[in-house]
Formats: structure tokens, C-alpha cells, sequence
């Protein structure tokens, strides 16, 4: 837990966010929020607000830094139909000119309330920074409610300060989910054929903004919790097939909370919704809250080997989230409204340390991934990052966190060089070192799982936010295990880095080696990304219609002058395709002769020589038998 210090620093958020709550009869007038989503087939949303007002200058907000995104990604351009009135007469607006999520007006005398309407129009394509209502919120079939993108605000109060009251109006015949509560106590999902909107509790404008609604025609829900810890899965997707989720998966996804129970001692949760849309035109990520994820996957995710495989990790990371990032919360990102601008160095510890709770331990521990395949996917991660990251000799990873608002949504091109969002995978490269770290120095008396049920655990509650620093990471590590994190972390973190941190695979008794057997999360990634991946062989990622999509810099392929958006015509005189490229480069280990390969570049064909001779080259996991097995021991399920 924070010292005293920490607490008191940030007394307004380092409390129960439903505590707020049992004040709002006593408070002030709350804000009415009325969704027409009837309209969401074609992509419009319809909203109506009614914001209590007094008389003189009123400034409205339109969410910008939403909680989890890491960005300033509110969807403003996508408003439209703004109007503001009172009384029945229109009142004139202006948009600020330093800030485009504020809009400003004057209230006439003896006016207590002002009207505003506006329509949200979900994208057809993704665009901007990335965040989640920058691309697709609705299909045919179904549709994510965020509030967020369906309201503004008056500035000035902090939002869990902001009561509102909030109601839906949906497709006739869909269902929904969220972990919103009804009026009246009614749990905050219901089935077809609503004949009025849904009414739901009051709250306030910090838990509606973290409370989504799922809806849709094509529904199932499925109840993978204990009755005294509840959670449960709904899938809302485009076509009926998605929906079928074989048993064997079911169970696996039911062990999820067993497991996460056992790893942090207690939840911070009443119920927990796990807010799945499954279809094509989505963009394929998940966001965190308190209750509850947007989860966005592909159709096949549930029934679909490879998309599992690729995708079987979405659901226990923003589950995680629940502990790390919702109740214990950098400080930086502990803001008092959508307005305050995050800051977002401590991501590494925010995401990074998800990304191996969620993404490595409790996939493989609830049997989603089988051991093997957490050690296809361990390698992928770790020869990416050593090998296809030449932009780290430049670039320290804390500078991945606090780049975030750089490097969210920029062009695949050039990845490699410049750097990603690599706090997630690196980070939890280094995670995994600071486990084995625990174990090793307390002779297998203390692991990670010690600081995560010291520092997320504690007793059960509803929400709150108990924010952290660095500083608070390093001392509950400490109490685990002496030692000097800060150095530990500093050196990893925040120094450039030409390797990537193998550490931890070494410690754990493993080693990364390279051999002519494909990777199989590589080839996962490589069917749904639809690429030819020859990057740890020639250094390049190809689309399926030839476009070179990106390059490692210093790699054969870049040596012979082959850069991102070029279009492979040919390779060694034989029309392009994947197939075609993997088998020369197969051939050329036996040959001396370069691969020469035709390409187009903008109106010029030209043919570059690669030299490479090394054949197919995909990474793996070696056991080192001259060290204990310490991964057998950081996967092995926990939950009875």
C-alpha cells in the first residue's frame, strides 16, 4: 500500500469512487444524459443533456484525456448537430481557439438549466492517436456505448463530483450489458424488446465515463464468476457463429478469476463485466475499467485456433487492469477531470507489469495457453525486441511512456527505427527478470506474486483509486525482497539499452535461440496481420499484395536499399509472392548468389541484391539444464 505521504498528496482521488455516491441526493442538481441509440445500425448516436446552470459565462467540455487511452483521443470531430439552448431559444456557442473540447456561452438571466444536443457519428475507419472512439463503435449488428463520446460537461468540478443521470435507448429486440446499475437496483443488463429507454442509477460523471454499455442482436452472456465474486462475459458480434464458445474454452476463461483471486488476495469490484464485441470492421483492443473492459476482437476470436492465439490474451489484460491502472493508479494518471492532461511516465509499470501478469501468467495459468505456447509467444517477445527494435540504441524505453501521445496511431513504417509503444512488451521482458530476481534471492520463498497481493490486495472493496509513484513500486518490492530496485529499474527503464533485457529468461533458465522451425505465434500474428514476416531473417514485413509495410534498419534488406512502401514485384525472377519469398530464402542458404528482388517504387521499377545466407530464421526457447526451471514454476496455476 502508499505511505502516508503518498495518500495525502492526492486526497480527492485516493478514496472509494462510490463513496461519492451516497452523496448525490444531497448534492447538486445532477445532469441529465438521454442516448437515442436506435439510430446506431447506419453509425449515428443521438444525445440530449440537460446541464444545470446559472446565469453568465458557462464553459462546456467535451471529454479529451479519457482514462486508459494515454492520450488526448476524445472524438470531437466526430460531434455534429451541436446546438446549446434555454428556455427554447437557441444561445449562441464559440469554440475556444486554444482548446477544441471547449466551447463557451453566456446564460441568460433567471435561467437554471441549459439544453444541448449533439450526434455522435462513429467512424467507418480508424484515424487519429488511436483511441477507441476513433474508430468503429457500431455495426449493423451491434454497437459500444461509450458516454464519453456522447456528452459534455461543465468545466470546473471535479468529475466525480458531477452527478448525472443517464438513460439508453437501444434497437428494438437488442440486448446489452454493462456494469452500470439500473434505477430501482436492477443489475445493469437486460434482454430484447425494451419497450422505453433503460433508466439507470444516478452516479456521477467519473463512474458513467468508466461504465461502457454493449448492445446487440446477436447476444450471448455467460456467467464465469464465483456468486460471491461475480463476473461475466457477454458477446455481442456480427454474425451469429461467433458466438459459439466451445466448452473446453469456457472453462479456461472461467479459471481467470480463480487464478487472479489467488495472485492478488481480493478484488476491487462488486461484479465484473467482460464487454465483448466480436466483428471485422472493429478495431481489435481492449479498454479498462473499474467493473468492466471494452473488449474488441476479431469474429473467429472464440473459435478460431490461431485468432485465440493471437487474441487469447485480451480478456486477462484488461482484467489485470482492474487492480493495475483502475484501483492502483499512477499518480500522474490520477487526474480530476477529462481535461487534466495525463502524464504518463510510469506506463511501464502501468502496462508492462499487465503485460506479464495478464498476458503471460494468468493466460497461461488459466489454461488458455498451453506452457508451449506461452514460450512461442515469450520468444517472439523477446527476439522482437533485441532484434527488430535498432531504435532502441537511440531511444530508452521510459521514452516510449512519456512519448505515448507521439507514438499512439503513428504509421507502421519505420517502427523499427523510431520505436512502438514498447513499454508493454519490453516491460514485461523485465517484469519476468524481477520474478525470477525474488525467487532466486529469497530461495524460492518469494515471488511477484508477494508484492502483487501486497500491493493490489488487501481487503475487498467496491472502486477506488489509490494513486502510486515509482517511489512506492520500489519500497512494497523491497519489503518482498531486498534490493536495489531503483538501480535495477533505472538501468532497464531508463537508460538506452542496445539489447533487450534477457535477464529474466536466462534467470528462469531459458534461452533464446534461433532455428528453421517456424515460430508459432509469429505465424499467428503474421495470418491475421496478413504479412509475410521475414524479420529475423532478411529484416522485413510484407503485405499480401507485396508492400514492403516496414524494415529493420541495419538489416540485409535494408543494406540493399529496401525501404517501407515499396512493392515487391519479384523475387529472383519469379512473380511475388509469400510463398515465393520464404522459398528463396530457404534456397539461399545453400547459395552464395544475393536474392534479388524486383520492386516498385513510386513510378520506378527497380531490383536490389540482398545478401543473405543464413536461411529461415524464427526464435525459441532452449532450456538451459544448468539452471533451475524457474518458468515451469511462474506458470503453474495457483487456483485449487
Amino acid at each position: 500500500m502508499p505511505s502516508a505521504r503518498t495518500l495525502l498528496r492526492f486526497p480527492l482521488i485516493a478514496v472509494c469512487v462510490f463513496a461519492a455516491h451516497a452523496a448525490l441526493a444531497a448534492g447538486p442538481r445532477p445532469m441529465e444524459l438521454a442516448v437515442d441509440a436506435t439510430d446506431v445500425p447506419r453509425g449515428v448516436f443521438h444525445s440530449r443533456l440537460v446541464i444545470p446552470a446559472a446565469p453568465g459565462p458557462l464553459t462546456l467540455a467535451y471529454p479529451k484525456w479519457v482514462q486508459g487511452e494515454h492520450a488526448p483521443t476524445g472524438p470531437v470531430m466526430q460531434v455534429a448537430g451541436f446546438t446549446v439552448s434555454a428556455g427554447g431559444r437557441a444561445l449562441p456557442w464559440r469554440r475556444d481557439p486554444q482548446d477544441m473540447f471547449l466551447v463557451r456561452t453566456e446564460v441568460p438571466a433567471g435561467v437554471r438549466e441549459v439544453e444541448v444536443t449533439l450526434d455522435y457519428l462513429s467512424p467507418l475507419e480508424s484515424f487519429g492517436l488511436g483511441g477507441y472512439g476513433e474508430g468503429a463503435n457500431a455495426t449493423p449488428h451491434l454497437a459500444i456505448v461509450d458516454w464519453h463520446d456522447l456528452l459534455v460537461y461543465p468545466l470546473g468540478a471535479a468529475a466525480m463530483d458531477i452527478p448525472v443521470r443517464a438513460t439508453l435507448r437501444l434497437p428494438a429486440g437488442w440486448k446489452y450489458d454493462t456494469a452500470l446499475g439500473l434505477a430501482g437496483g436492477a443489475s445493469g443488463a437486460g434482454g430484447a424488446g425494451q419497450d422505453g429507454p433503460l433508466a439507470f442509477a444516478p452516479t456521477t460523471l467519473y463512474t458513467l465515463i468508466d461504465s461502457p454499455v454493449i448492445a446487440g442482436e446477436i447476444f450471448r452472456s455467460f456467467e464465469v464468476g464465483r456468486p460471491e465474486a461475480p463476473v461475466r462475459l457477454s458477446l455481442a458480434a456480427d454474425q451469429r457463429s461467433a458466438l459459439a464458445v466451445p466448452e473446453a474454452r469456457l472453462a479456461a476463461y472461467r479459471r481467470v478469476p480463480e487464478e487472479a483471486l489467488e495472485l492478488f488476495g481480493a478484488r476491487h469490484y462488486r461484479a465484473y463485466h467482460w464487454l465483448v464485441t466480436l466483428g471485422d470492421a472493429l478495431d481489435h483492443n481492449g479498454l479498462e475499467h473499474h467493473e468492466s473492459s471494452d473488449d474488441r476482437g476479431p469474429l473467429g476470436m472464440f473459435t478460431d485456433e490461431a485468432l485465440l492465439f493471437r487474441w487469447g490474451t485480451l480478456l486477462p489484460h484488461e482484467y489485470v487492469h482492474s487492480w493495475n491502472g483502475k484501483y492502483r493508479r499512477p499518480a500522474g494518471l490520477a487526474t480530476r477531470d477529462p481535461q487534466e492532461a495525463l502524464r504518463t511516465e510510469l506506463l511501464w509499470v502501468y502496462e508492462g507489469l499487465t503485460r506479464y501478469l495478464g498476458d503471460f501468467l494468468l493466460t497461461t495459468r488459466s489454461g488458455i495457453r498451453s506452457v508451449e505456447q506461452t514460450h512461442e509467444f515469450a520468444a517472439w517477445v523477446a527476439a522482437n525486441q533485441d532484434l527488430n527494435r535498432p531504435g532502441r540504441r537511440w531511444r530508452p524505453l521510459a521514452d516510449t511512456a512519456e512519448s505515448v501521445t507521439m507514438l499512439s496511431g503513428v504509421p507502421t513504417a519505420w517502427t523499427s527505427y523510431r520505436r512502438a509503444l514498447d513499454y508493454y512488451d519490453e516491460s514485461m521482458l523485465i517484469w519476468l527478470e524481477a520474478d525470477a530476481l525474488l525467487r532466486q534471492k529469497s530461495g524460492g520463498a518469494r515471488s511477484l506474486d508477494d508484492f502483487c497481493r501486497a500491493f493490489y490486495g488487501g481487503a475487498s472493496s467496491a472502486p477506488a483509486v489509490v494513486p502510486y509513484t515509482a517511489d512506492d513500486v520500489y519500497a512494497a518490492l523491497n519489503r518482498v525482497v531486498p534490493y536495489d530496485w531503483r538501480g535495477f529499474f533505472a538501468e532497464r527503464v531508463y537508460a538506452v539499452q542496445p539489447r533487450a533485457p534477457l535477464g529474466g529468461l536466462a534467470a528462469a533458465g531459458w534461452k533464446l535461440v534461433y532455428t528453421d522451425r517456424p515460430n508459432e505465434y509469429q505465424q499467428a500474428r503474421a495470418r491475421t496481420n496478413k504479412q509475410a514476416d521475414e524479420s529475423f531473417s532478411l529484416g522485413v514485413w510484407v503485405k499480401e499484395d507485396g508492400t514492403v509495410e516496414d524494415i529493420v534498419a541495419g538489416s540485409p534488406a535494408w543494406e540493399a536499399g529496401l525501404g517501407p512502401g515499396m512493392k515487391l514485384v519479384a523475387v529472383d525472377g519469379r512473380t511475388w509472392a509469400a510463398e515465393v519469398l520464404a522459398e528463396q530464402v530457404r534456397e539461399a542458404k545453400t547459395s552464395t548468389a544475393p536474392i534479388e528482388i524486383t520492386a516498385q517504387h513510386g513510378d520506378v521499377l527497380k531490383t536490389f541484391r540482398v545478401n543473405y545466407h543464413q536461411g529461415e530464421r524464427y526464435p525459441h526457447l532452449e532450456r538451459d539444464a544448468s539452471r533451475p526451471d524457474l518458468l515451469r514454476a511462474i506458470l503453474m496455476p495457483r487456483a485449487k
